[in-house]
């Protein structure tokens, strides 16, 4: 009996110093987070990380430990084969987690969960999400860490279980099953009422520590199984009457506000650019003396300049839903991937076409990416240009239709098209892979150095759409609205809140004026508020939306990203992680009151995701 018991801990150790020698591969590819930890930090991510190592230890264990439990009626070499077969298995499915994890918080600043099984429908496109990434190396490492961890998992059940000998049932079997049974203990992470989650084991107010100390593979699995949202918040932080208070004190409104389009126009054009992944950081980044975006920031001068906007959410399925519906991006969810829910928002299209304007959306893309394609039909819009409308030699090779094409179609198509008009058009050369047709602008081939290409490129098209556009008849009656789907962690500044702040510019001859900075913080979702007051058209369906020329708004902007959110107010701002449920960053006199108000939002809106 001794030797089997023995083989049962050997076994659970392994898994144990599997996962341990993973979170050491983790902060080995992030060594530049890495290197910014104390040894205290670093000693506290494997002295807190190991008890969710244990936990996922154990849920593996489970199945070779009832099998030995039951090995006397087993043949040897069957249960051999069996355990191994199962570990192999499990070792191979593990391996691919963590290695796949580690560029997904490369790219998202967070572990792998079951996010990206949404967009295995649009296979071309998640592949070009990740192309970009250093795929060898990702997985060469993942083909040495399957080899060397299968090898020692032969090794260890060959050693051990060629050797055994029969014995007694009795009292081997409940023995066996009760260390089984024990195993509990390590999966729960206590003898306590609350279960083994990712706060268990967060300890620091560096963030980068804390998701270190995460089990990736305890984190996916997790996400998979708890990834079906029932009716009940988990962003339950205050008292219904309480909620209702902070939130009446964040929207205030006069009803009134500045007019900035030309009075005699009664019905101007309105056309959304919205740039992918279009960060602010880029428009004032430098490279050998060369503007990233020299273009964007010239027409700054000719239009009104909004310099304190947030992206709502982190991706682009999150910022669509923003601008043209007013609606807050969710943590852990996005409602434009559940069409029973966007089918019920408000959105800018029906307003407009209501009120008998031509409506119509231009992409390059697949808008079938992340279900985009059931919110531009329940939108009404009456023209849908995508991929298959362009050519495929003027396809890039992941995503579709370079920017300067899309462009291009929509400036040919609107030289005939009935006046007044609504029209979105959605970029995607600045997205990874970052190809671009035309030479590179900065030498490198880095990363960040393609992005700041991409970037250029995309300026340069929108610069060149932008004088063609001035020669159209409907240029003087036409309001341009520039703004980016999400911002962009490159270029890093190591303050998160700085990857949420995006450029906003309103053009047009349909702009009374001119050369105007507004300062004001605001969001994503107030654009929808915003412009419709400015048209003439009534607001009230988008009540998460706000008037950025109300004289009694409120400034502030609230975004949130994978279990997080940041709330943004003039002079200061938080960032809150709602697993460790505290904030890892902060800048300016950060009040509790601040704290409440992003709190409520963030319960809020997220309720009134759950309740569509």
């Amino acid at each position: 009996m001794k030797e089997r018991l023995q083989f049962l801990l050997i076994y659970y150790g392994f898994w144990v110093i599997f996962f341990l020698v993973a979170r050491l591969i983790f902060l080995g590819y992030h060594i530049e987070d890495t290197k910014l930890l104390t040894l205290q930090t670093v000693w506290g991510i494997f002295w807190n990380g190991i008890r969710m190592d244990f936990s996922m230890a154990g849920y593996l264990s489970v199945i070779p430990f009832l099998l030995v439990a039951f090995s006397n009626f087993i043949k040897k070499s069957r249960l051999e084969n069996w355990i191994f077969s199962y570990t192999f298995i499990m070792v191979l499915f593990a391996n691919l987690i963590i290695v796949i994890d580690l560029q997904v918080f490369n790219t998202w600043g967070y572990h792998l969960d079951a996010t990206p099984l949404r967009y295995l429908k649009t296979p071309r496109e998640a592949w070009a999400s990740v192309s970009s990434s250093p795929l060898l190396q990702l997985f060469f490492s993942f083909l040495i860490l399957l080899t060397v961890a299968s090898l020692i998992v032969y090794r260890i059940i060959t050693r051990n279980i060629d050797n055994w000998n029969y014995i007694d049932n009795l009292p081997f079997i409940p023995v066996a099953i009760l260390v089984t049974g024990s195993l509990i203990i390590p999966i729960r992470g206590s003898l306590g009422v609350s279960p083994m989650n990712q706060s268990t084991v967060y300890f620091s107010t560096n963030n980068f520590a804390n998701i270190a100390a995460v089990n990736p593979t305890w984190n996916f699995f997790s996400s998979l199984v708890n990834g079906s949202i029932d009716k009940v918040n988990p962003y339950t932080y205050l008292p219904k009457e309480e909620l209702s208070d902070k939130i009446k004190e964040l929207y205030v409104s006069s009803k009134k506000g500045q007019k900035i389009l030309k009075q005699g126009i009664k019905k101007p054009n309105v056309l959304i650019v919205i740039w992918e992944s279009f960060t602010k950081k880029a428009t004032g980044h430098q490279i050998n003396g060369l503007e990233v975006t020299p273009r964007f920031n010239a027409l700054k001068k000719e239009g009104v300049y909004f310099s304190n906007i947030y992206a709502s959410g982190d991706r682009t399925d999150k910022g669509i839903p923003a601008i043209l519906s007013g609606y807050p991006a969710q943590p852990i969810a996005s409602i434009i991937t559940e069409p029973n829910k966007s089918a019920k928002l408000p959105v800018l299209s029906k307003d407009f076409e209501q009120n008998a304007y031509a409506t119509d959306f231009y992409y390059g893309g697949e808008i079938e990416f992340a279900n985009i394609k059931s919110y531009l039909y329940s939108s009404d819009f009456q023209k849908i240009v995508s991929k298959q409308d362009f050519d495929s030699k003027y396809w890039n090779s992941k995503w579709g239709a370079h920017d300067d094409i899309v462009f291009n179609k929509f400036l040919a198509d609107h030289a005939t098209v009935n006046q007044p008009f609504f029209s979105t058009i959605l970029t995607l050369s600045s997205h990874e892979p970052f190809e671009i047709p035309i030479a590179n602008a900065f030498e490198g081939d880095d990363e960040q150095t393609k992005f700041m290409n991409a970037m250029y490129y995309a300026d340069h098209s929108l610069g060149d759409f932008i004088e063609t556009a001035k020669k159209q008849p409907w240029w003087n009656n036409t309001l341009v609205i520039i703004i980016a789907d999400h911002g962009h962690r490159i270029p890093p500044t190591g303050k998160k809140v700085d990857d949420f702040k995006i450029p906003m510019l309103w053009l047009g001859g349909a702009l009374a004026k001119t050369g105007i900075e507004v300062s004001s913080v605001a969001s994503q979702i107030d654009i929808s508020a915003t412009l419709l007051h400015q048209v003439g058209l009534n607001a009230y369906a988008y009540n998460w939306s706000k008037n950025i020329f109300d004289p009694k708004a409120r400034p502030w902007a609230f975004f949130s990203f994978n279990n997080g959110f940041g709330f943004v107010q003039p002079k200061k701002n938080l960032i809150f992680d709602n697993i460790g449920k505290k904030m890892i960053e902060s800048d300016g006199d950060i009040t509790p009151h601040d704290l409440e108000l992003g709190k409520a939002l963030i319960q809020r809106t997220f309720q009134d995701y759950l309740d569509k």
